[in-house]
């Protein structure tokens, strides 16, 4: 299929509808090998028209003016769709791009025909009837209503029912990085439109509703569109020309009142513009701050060149507390839901979570279903562990196994093999606290310890295996559990030998609960330290 592609926004290959626009050509693409032709039009020598009609005359079908709109009218003729991809400006399309439409006069007859419907129009030269149009273009506002309108009708007027259109409004976002995942979304859905468009020829009714979602609501995006200009305001703001300034208030633009921060003073001071901002999350919206200060619950203090990079998604902020470059006081758990408070950034520790998740509960029951069973009866604590970790596969619908849920179902099956082949039952059982704390402890030389594949879900799934403080802290615990373990071993030999040998399964699983209490504080407190400097 042959693709025309006419790119008509003066920014060219900068253009935020040319990302809309290449999405979609992704998701075409990836249904059918296309030839794709795409034209910058501002960067092509095309006059306006001069109204000679020389085009029906003179020369019929070929324009007089020599410049690159012949070969463009080619390309046009031969191809199959074509995607009108540009900005909307002053209620239209940019001066170029118009021109380009303008210069198709050729590509019609000059007779006048009446239409069924009463109206008039010129037939077209060439049999353009396998054409079909794709109208991809964005805005600076929040709303098609009486800025589209016009617009709109004049490609519904000319294109008719070959006309499909993606009019994203708020196109300017796509221009902000800190707005990445947001606008990564949205790019997610063009594609698939894309796919759609090429199978059926049409979007599904799911597909069009996403693609006229808002990025934000209309409060939040005149109040971040408002702030990206350097202007001097005629209000008592200080130095809203500044940088800082200007990004703060886009932060609280973007405040998200359903994570119900009312009880936060989130402080930032900028190392290296000796600048504090506060923002003063409230039940509807995000107060700035920039004198008059109150008491913060959280302050974060880093040179505004490192936050931005790390807004964009170019520094990790957990790797930039590591290395002293940034620093958190007060509650650190604010950090942790920075992305929820505000739909900006990449500042928190966490990221997407995955709807598939890891459940430690699957890689324990599998021991401890051995450990308690045993001393009581073999033949129960044997067959028990089989079953159990039987069932651990058909657990991979509802959770995400991990490789430590596979190779304790391995170990847990082979120990309950041996003890009803009647081995020595205090051998099985101190040996199988052996092998797991040794699982522990291996672990720890693993990219990603043991622990951090279970406590991941709290810190956005696989995106928390980038986070080198998630790591650490994990690989210290994982650690921990290993040694605690291995001393569980030696001690178990004598708990067998003893009369209460029965209970040996219980008795150990009072350590276990509190290196869990210790655990749960230890992640908690570990980081804020770090983040404390």
């Amino acid at each position: 299929m042959n693709i025309l592609v006419l790119n008509g926004s003066p920014r060219c290959d900068r253009s935020n509808t040319l990302k809309i626009t290449n999405a979609f050509l992704d998701g075409m693409n990836a249904v059918n090998k296309n030839h794709i032709d795409i034209i910058a039009i501002y960067n092509t020598s095309i006059e306006h028209c001069r109204g000679c009609f020389s085009c029906w005359t003179r020369t019929p079908g070929r324009c007089i003016i020599d410049d690159d709109m012949q070969e463009l009218i080619e390309k046009y003729i031969d191809a199959d769709v074509i995607i009108w991809s540009f900005p909307l400006y002053y209620f239209g399309m940019p001066s170029k791009i118009k021109a380009f439409l303008d210069r198709l006069l050729p590509t019609n007859l000059p007779f006048m025909t009446v239409n069924a419907d009463k109206t008039s129009g010129h037939p077209p030269r060439y049999d353009l009837s396998h054409q079909h149009h794709v109208l991809i273009s964005t805005c600076g506002f929040y709303s098609t209503k009486n800025n589209y309108d016009a617009l709109l009708r004049q490609f519904e007027i000319m294109f008719k029912n070959d006309l499909t259109k993606i009019i994203c409004t708020e196109g300017e976002l796509f221009n902000v990085p800190q707005l990445s995942a947001r606008t990564g979304n949205y790019l997610v859905y063009a594609e698939k439109a894309g796919e759609e468009f090429a199978l059926e020829g049409r979007f599904s009714e799911y597909t069009e509703n996403k693609l006229t979602e808002l990025l934000f609501p209309p409060e939040s995006f005149v109040e971040m569109a408002n702030a990206s200009w350097k202007i001097q305001e005629p209000v008592d703001s200080a130095q809203p020309e500044d940088k800082s300034y200007n990004f703060i208030r886009q932060m609280a633009a973007v405040y998200n009142p359903g994570t119900n921060g009312k009880d936060i003073i989130l402080e930032i001071f900028f190392t290296d513009i000796n600048k504090t901002y506060q923002l003063l999350p409230g039940k509807e919206k995000c107060v700035v701050k920039n004198t008059n200060f109150t008491p913060y619950t959280t302050r974060i203090e880093t040179s505004f060149e490192l936050w931005l990079q790390i807004s964009e998604g170019k520094v990790n902020p957990a790797k930039a507390m590591m290395n002293k470059q940034l620093r958190v006081l007060g509650d650190f758990d604010t950090m942790l839901k920075m992305d929820n408070y505000f739909s900006v950034g990449n500042f928190s520790l966490k990221n997407q979570n995955n709807p598939c998740k890891t459940n430690m509960k699957v890689f324990l029951f599998q021991w401890i279903v051995l450990w308690i069973l045993l001393p009581i009866n073999t033949v129960w604590g044997g067959a028990a562990g089989i079953l159990f970790c039987s069932l651990v596969p058909m657990l991979g619908s509802k959770y995400r196994l991990t490789v430590y849920d596979k190779i304790s179902g391995l170990l847990v099956s082979v120990l309950s093999l041996a003890t009803l082949l009647s081995f020595d039952k205090t051998l099985i059982i101190c040996m199988s606290y052996l092998l797991f704390g040794i699982l522990w402890l291996l672990s720890c030389k693993a990219k990603i310890p043991l622990t951090a594949h279970y406590s991941s879900s709290e810190y956005g799934d696989d995106g928390a295996f980038d986070n080198p403080l998630f790591i650490k802290t994990n690989r210290i615990l994982t650690m921990a559990w290993g040694v605690l373990y291995l001393v569980i071993t030696f001690y178990s030999y004598f708990l067998m030998k003893s009369s209460i040998s029965e209970y040996t399964g219980l008795v150990n699983s009072a350590a276990p609960a509190l290196m869990g209490l210790f655990t749960a504080w230890f992640a908690k407190w570990y980081p804020a330290k770090v983040a404390r400097g």
